[in-house]
């Protein structure tokens, strides 16, 4: 049976530029390449989920115009529920602009328009499932809604706390497995430790928490284990979405009942793939490509 996934959050409009270096302050560098991609994290996970195989339901807003009409298009081309989005007709789709570096590390000016209207009217009816995965980008008090609604069914929450700055205490208590990357886990737990036992402090009184570590793979504390999982050896091409892919593999092996090293071997496999690819969205992988990493 497959996962029942559910997913609230953002859709962000990337203008992705190429750029040999991020700018300084007052000073213009010159783009080697220019693109357009469907991005924001929370559509990233939600069709990088759906593509793993989740049966996925996405909760977001979107203006009234053709970037609204587009996302809402591609999530059913995905075979993503789509039905509980949110069309805002007086707030534009929200738009991003990753500046991509020739080590496929990447850095946004991001502007939230409809995200940030998104409210806990939206989540108040959402369906049974096993698994809600949750971020920065939307209203706290509407991801807080959300997993209040889907504590009835049992399901496991996960918090993407992305960008951390807007991250509350009572959103983090919410949250039984949070994904931070290595600087949002430092904020969070205000140590500059070792990643594997910032992931212990995090994991304190809840069930895990696992950072990302970039080329690095992960540092993980779950249910009493801690670790540290090392992803596939890649040529890195373009981040953007690659922590979004590590989080919805990590969802879905989790739910499955992977081991916790396992599942973070996994979702390390998934992010690495993603990196592969030029473009958030192009390059969320399906389960075969994951697997394909793995077994190298």
């Amino acid at each position: 049976m497959a996962v029942r996934a559910i997913v609230v959050g953002s859709l962000v409009m990337d203008l992705s530029f190429l750029v040999p270096k991020r700018p300084e302050p007052g000073e213009v560098v010159i783009a080697t390449g220019f693109a357009t991609f469907r991005g924001g994290k929370g559509y990233n996970q939600a069709i990088a989920l759906a593509r793993l195989g989740a049966d996925v339901t996405f909760v977001g807003a979107v203006g009234d115009d053709a970037w609204g009409r587009e996302f809402i298009a591609s999530l059913e081309a995905e075979r993503v529920d789509a039905s509980r989005m949110v069309v805002i007709p007086d707030a534009g789709t929200s738009v991003a602009a990753p500046m991509v570096t020739p080590d496929g590390d990447v850095a946004f000016v991001h502007a939230p328009a409809a995200n940030a209207l998104l409210t806990p009217e939206a989540v108040a009816d959402l369906p049974a499932c096993d698994v809600l995965l949750l971020q920065g980008e939307v209203p706290v008090e509407t991801s807080i809604a959300a997993a209040r609604v889907v504590e009835r069914y049992g399901a496991l929450v996960m918090l993407n706390p992305a960008p951390a700055h807007g991250i509350t205490p009572e959103l983090i208590e919410v949250a039984a497995i949070l994904t931070p990357n290595e600087i949002e886990a430092r904020d969070l737990a205000r140590s500059a430790g070792d990643p594997v036992a910032v992931a212990r402090m995090l994991a304190a009184g809840r069930r895990g928490a696992v950072i990302t570590l970039g080329e690095r793979g992960a540092a993980w504390a779950i249910d009493g284990q801690s670790g540290h999982a090392y992803p596939p050896s890649i040529v890195a091409i373009d981040a953007t979405g690659a922590g979004d892919s590590f989080c919805a593999a990590l969802a879905v092996a989790l739910v499955e009942g992977q081991p916790a090293a396992d599942a973070v071997r996994f979702a390390c496999a998934a992010r690495a793939a993603a990196a592969t690819v030029r473009g958030a969205e192009p390059g969320l992988p399906d389960r075969r490509m994951v697997e394909a990493l793995l077994g190298r």
